[in-house]
């Protein structure tokens, strides 16, 4: 393939018209068998006018398989011996660990110093860090669009990927660690996973003197001047014993300080510099004592040094952070199991959280309904909320059986992603007079439904003991995620049978959702609706909404407190906390025995 290079200019609808086919089990099999390899060659003119060379590692069973699968980029891909990279994938995918990817391993171009380092793509620019060992960085911009825009195209129309950012990561370690920072910073819309061992996150631009070195850090830099990149999760790994340097004299070695600077900010509160965690990123400075679902995690080796030998030893951890199949346990009441990165045909993969009633291990031929419930990441943990507080559906659930107020039930928890709007916002209730049939194309809502129903559900009757049919599947959320479930039920009335909503969002687009509704109501005896609404804060404007759709379910004869019930909760506001004060009353109501 020629090295011309070629923007990849697509919109989300194209992107996932790219990814994932059918889902995998949530636990997939070990896979035996042996990774096999694929040699590659590129021209890259621009930089590089002998060639790149790849060498590409395809999963046991690859050829006979029909799925597809994430990719994994690696820098100095020469390396890939030292780093013991066949022999790692093939014990974590035989073991059942992760799930298994293909690895595109580059090896490094002839002047690596000078690829290996960051650009301003906006500008179209490399920049450059002089050295007392030259130039570093003098073409990383050629190298950075060359690996997005000529390697990454080139690897999805050969093999089966999931071509979507949650599905390509970056791995890279030293300056090739500098330069995947740089390759998930700058092209967000391509990766959306970025691994960086070793990394050298000590270039600046003025090197006069170690105070002036600490202030112009330029990866540091990078994340303080420019917007965030929502959505990406970084690792970084770092050895202990990497170096003795010390510019700041803080007795903690500069290799160490100046990944935790990215992470956590230099002196941000005096006038220094941002890190990921100013930028609204969560982070994890011990990934080693306590692995989390933060959104970038610091691995500290024990004994760590800058060496091949070093970074085969973090490449598990960065291999099961990345693709594992089980997320980091959450903090709840009874058992949770957690699935990491489910993929999808339609929708960016998303975490998912099983908690399973307190019956279930003790009862096992016993079947249980199951509630669907969006913005699954706020409905456990703390630690792992919007807002720092959860709706404790755990134990919620868990009082109300021992209460024998609610029949026992699989809660499904459905996280969120950056794209929560264009999957929440039911597409077809929006007016064509209102949306450009762009915008249109960005609405992803109808994709989400398909996920859940015809991907995602049918994993969850696979691997459970579940009640399958309508009168024991609900769904229900808050905000958006109570207008999704009630077009969740509209559109799929053959598989939802209850759809509960809190602070339903109904002003958006004046209602429209109320109008849709009202022409797309399942049979009156067959279905149940909950809603309900507060007073303060944004749900203040919601009550004339509520009683228009109120008036939409008298006017089809539903009975309020058998068919629907519609309640108001003086000067509750929109938020966690008022939904987990009552969450109880939906519960009763989808769940009542």
């Amino acid at each position: 393939m020629a090295a011309s290079a070629f923007v990849l200019m697509l919109s989300i609808a194209d992107l996932l018209s790219h990814g994932a086919s059918a889902i995998e089990p949530l636990s997939p099999q070990p896979q035996p068998g042996q990774v096999t390899t694929e040699a590659l060659k590129l021209e890259a003119t621009a930089f590089a006018p002998e060639g790149m060379q790849a060498t590409v590692f395809l999963p046991p069973g690859y050829r006979a398989g029909t799925q597809r699968h994430p990719v994994l980029y690696l820098n100095d891909g020469q390396d890939r011996d030292a780093v013991r990279l066949r022999e790692t994938l093939q014990q974590l995918i035989a073991g059942g660990e992760i799930r298994a990817p293909i690895v595109v391993a580059i090896d490094m171009p002839r002047d690596r110093m000078g690829a290996y380092g960051l650009s301003d793509r906006e500008r179209g620019t490399s920049l450059v860090a002089k050295t007392k060992y030259g130039g570093v960085g003098t073409h990383a911009h050629e190298y950075s669009e060359w690996v997005a825009h000529t390697l990454v195209p080139a690897i999805d129309a050969r093999y089966r990927t999931r071509a979507t950012p949650d599905g390509r990561a970056i791995l890279g370690w030293s300056l090739g660690g500098l330069n995947a920072f740089n390759l998930g910073w700058q092209y967000p819309e391509v990766f959306g996973r970025v691994g960086a061992f070793s990394p050298s996150f000590w270039p600046a631009s003025d090197t006069t003197d170690d105070a002036s070195m600490q202030r112009t850090r330029m990866a540091q830099h990078m994340v303080d001047t420019s917007p965030p990149r929502n959505g990406a999760r970084w690792f970084f790994a770092v050895g202990t014993d990497e170096e003795t340097h010390d510019r700041d004299g803080d007795g903690i070695n500069d290799a160490i300080d100046d990944t935790r600077d990215l992470l956590d900010g230099w002196n941000a509160d005096a006038g220094g510099m941002k890190g990921l965690r100013q930028r609204d990123y969560s982070t994890n400075d011990d990934y080693a004592a306590r692995p989390t679902r933060a959104d970038a995690s610091l691995y500290l080796l024990p004994g760590g040094r800058h060496e091949q030998a070093s970074w085969a030893r973090m490449l598990p951890v960065f291999l099961r952070w990345a693709y594992a199949v089980h997320a980091p346990a959450l903090e709840a009441t009874g058992r949770v199991d957690s699935y990491q990165d489910v993929p999808s045909a339609h929708v960016p993969a998303r975490n998912v959280d099983v908690w399973l009633p307190p019956s279930y291990a003790t009862h096992p031929g016993r079947r249980y309904p199951v509630l669907y419930m969006h913005d699954g990441q706020n409905l456990f943990d703390p630690s792992m909320s919007f807002t720092g507080i959860d709706w404790d559906i755990d134990g919620t659930m868990t009082e109300l059986i021992d209460a024998r107020r609610v029949r026992e039930a699989i809660v499904v928890a459905i996280s969120n992603t950056p794209l929560r709007s264009n999957e929440y916002w039911p597409a077809k209730a929006v007016p064509a007079s209102v949306i450009s049939p762009e915008q249109r194309a960005q609405l992803l809502s109808d994709g989400y439904l398909r996920f859940i129903v015809e991907e995602l559900k049918p994993a969850i009757d696979a691997t459970y003991r579940t009640q399958p049919a309508r009168d024991d599947t609900m769904v229900m959320g808050a905000s958006l995620g109570g207008l999704i479930s009630a077009y969740a039920m509209s559109e799929y009335p053959d598989v939802f049978g209850a759809a509960g909503g809190l602070s339903t969002h109904w002003p958006a687009n004046d209602g429209a959702l109320i109008d849709y509704l009202a022409a797309h109501l399942p049979a009156r005896g067959t279905h149940r609706f909950y809603f309900d609404h507060g007073t303060a804060t944004l749900d203040a404007d919601y009550a004339p909404y509520q009683q228009r759709m109120d008036r939409v379910l008298r006017d089809a004869r539903w009975r309020s407190g058998r068919d629907f019930m519609s309640r108001e909760f003086p000067g509750a506001e929109h938020n966690e906390r008022a939904w987990r004060d009552r969450a109880e009353v939906p519960l009763q109501f989808l769940l009542g025995r």
